[in-house]
C-alpha cells in the first residue's frame, strides 16, 4: 500500500449521515428489498428494526451544535437518500455551508448497489464527496456538541487523528454483549493485520477521519469495499470501514488513542433500563458544562419517560441556529409506548434485569437483538464472505502508539 497523504491545509468538515424513514416512498422501499435484500443474505432484525430509520429531530441539534460549538467546521455534508429535514430550510441551510449529498453521489459508478438502508455500506463509500476536505468528522444523527470543540480535539497539532475508545479483544465483546458491532469492528481491523486478541474499539461518540486513507483503502482492498457496499441492509458478514480507516492509521503512526472523556453516551439499553430520574440528572449534565460530547441512541425511550427531553436538548446545544424551521410534532417521529412501561414496579425492574443481562453492547442506532448465546467463540468462526479479511492481504502491525500524556492509551500487547 502507498502511505497515505498528510491533509492538506487546514480545513475540517463534518459528514452526517441521516433518514427519515417515515417517509412513505422510503418506507415502501425498505418493504420492497426486505424480500430481496441483495448479497444474498436475509436482514436480520437488528437491520431492519424501524428504530434505525426513526427521525426525532435529532438531526436539529446536531446541526445546531455544530454552528454553535465548532464554527471553524468549514462544511457540514449531511447525506440523505433524497431527502431533506423537515428541521432545516434547505435555502438558508445552504447559505450556512450545509450540502445535501444524495447517495447517488458517493455510489457513482456503482449505482447498481442503491438503494441501500446500510450505515455501513454508505460508510463505505462516504470518502466520495465531491469537495470534502481531506480531513473530517462524521457523526451520526445523535451525536451532537453540547460544549465547545477545538480542531485539536479531532486532530493534533503533530497531525495525528485522536480516536476515543479503548484496546479490546473478542472475548471481551462478547462479554459485554456485543457481537455484532464488535464483530465488524474486529473484521476490519483484520484487514489491516490485527487479531481478535489485540484490537482499537472505537467510542461512540464522534469519528475523526482522513479522505485520503479511505480512498487508499478502497484502492487497496476494492473487492472488499464493493462487496461491503453491495448490502442493502447491515449484516454480519460486514466489516465496519471506520475500523478500518482507524486500523490503519494506527499502524502507520498516524494517530493517538485517548480515553472518551468530557462525554455523555446514552445507549439503547441504558436510554431503556434507567430510570427517568436517572435519565432526566444526566440529560440536565449536558447543559452544566461538564461535557462536551453527547450521543443519545434511542431519543423515542428518553421522551416517553422524560416528556421535557427536548428542552434539555435545546437548552445543551444552544441558540435555534438560522436555518431551523420552528419545531413542530411533523418535524420528529411520536415515540411509540412500549408495552412493558405500563406495567407494575415488579415487572419493570425484572424488564430492566433482563436488558442488563443483555450487556450494553448495542451502542447505535438500534438494538443489536443479539446476546453472546450462539455467537462466534473465536475471530475464526466469524462469518466469512467476499467481504471477509481473510481474503486480503495483512500488513505489518505497528504495536506500539506513541504516549504524550495520561490520557493516552497504549496497547500491552
Amino acid at each position: 500500500m502507498q502511505q497515505v497523504e498528510r491533509s492538506i491545509g487546514d480545513a475540517i468538515d463534518v459528514v452526517i449521515a441521516w433518514v427519515d424513514g417515515r417517509d412513505p416512498k422510503h418506507r415502501a422501499k425498505r418493504k420492497r428489498y426486505r424480500a430481496e435484500p441483495g448479497a444474498g443474505a436475509k436482514p436480520e432484525r437488528v437491520a431492519t428494526d424501524e428504530r434505525r430509520f426513526s427521525d426525532n429531530d435529532e438531526i436539529r441539534f446536531c446541526l445546531r451544535s455544530i454552528r454553535n460549538y465548532a464554527p471553524w467546521v468549514r462544511t457540514i455534508w449531511l447525506v440523505t437518500d433524497d431527502q431533506v429535514p423537515a428541521a432545516i430550510d434547505r435555502q438558508r441551510a445552504e447559505r450556512e455551508n450545509i450540502r445535501i449529498v444524495d447517495h447517488r453521489e458517493i455510489f457513482r459508478g456503482y449505482e447498481q448497489l442503491l438503494p441501500t438502508f446500510n450505515s455501513r455500506a454508505i460508510e463505505s463509500m462516504l470518502w466520495r464527496i465531491e469537495g470534502l476536505a481531506d480531513r473530517f468528522v462524521y457523526l451520526n444523527d445523535d451525536m451532537m456538541f453540547v460544549g465547545p470543540v477545538e480542531p485539536t480535539d479531532f486532530f493534533s497539532h503533530e497531525g495525528k487523528v485522536i480516536l476515543r475508545g479503548r484496546w479490546s479483544n473478542w472475548q471481551e465483546q462478547l462479554e459485554r454483549g456485543n457481537s455484532f458491532n464488535g464483530g465488524g469492528k474486529l473484521l476490519g481491523a483484520e484487514m489491516l493485520g490485527y487479531a481478535s486478541d489485540l484490537f482499537f474499539s472505537s467510542n461512540h461518540m464522534n469519528y475523526p477521519m482522513l479522505r485520503p486513507a479511505m480512498e487508499e483503502l478502497f484502492e487497496e482492498f476494492k473487492p472488499a469495499f464493493l462487496a461491503n457496499a453491495a448490502y442493502r441492509f447491515r449484516n454480519r458478514n460486514q466489516f465496519w470501514p471506520i475500523s478500518v480507516h482507524d486500523h490503519l492509521l494506527l499502524n502507520r503512526g498516524r494517530a493517538r488513542v485517548v480515553k472518551p472523556r468530557n462525554s455523555a453516551h446514552f445507549s439503547v439499553r441504558y436510554c431503556l433500563t434507567a430510570r427517568p430520574d436517572d435519565l432526566k440528572a444526566r440529560l440536565q449534565q449536558l447543559a452544566d458544562g461538564t461535557v462536551r460530547f453527547a450521543c443519545i441512541n434511542y431519543l423515542e425511550a428518553v421522551v416517553d419517560k422524560v416528556p421535557d427531553a427536548m428542552s434539555y436538548l435545546s437548552e445543551a446545544t444552544g441558540p435555534a441556529a438560522p436555518f431551523e424551521n420552528p419545531r413542530t410534532e411533523a418535524n420528529a417521529s411520536r415515540p411509540r409506548k412500549r408495552p412493558f412501561a405500563r406495567l407494575g414496579s415488579t415487572l419493570v425492574e425484572g424488564a430492566r434485569q433482563m436488558f442488563a443481562k443483555w450487556g450494553n453492547g448495542r451502542d447505535e442506532k438500534a438494538a443489536s437483538g443479539v446476546s453472546s448465546v450462539g455467537s462466534p467463540k473465536s475471530a475464526d468462526a466469524l462469518p466469512a464472505d467476499a467481504s471477509s479479511a481473510a481474503n486480503y492481504p495483512r500488513l505489518r502491525v505497528v504495536r506500539g502508539v506513541a504516549s504524550s500524556g495520561p490520557d493516552e492509551l497504549t496497547p500491552t500487547g
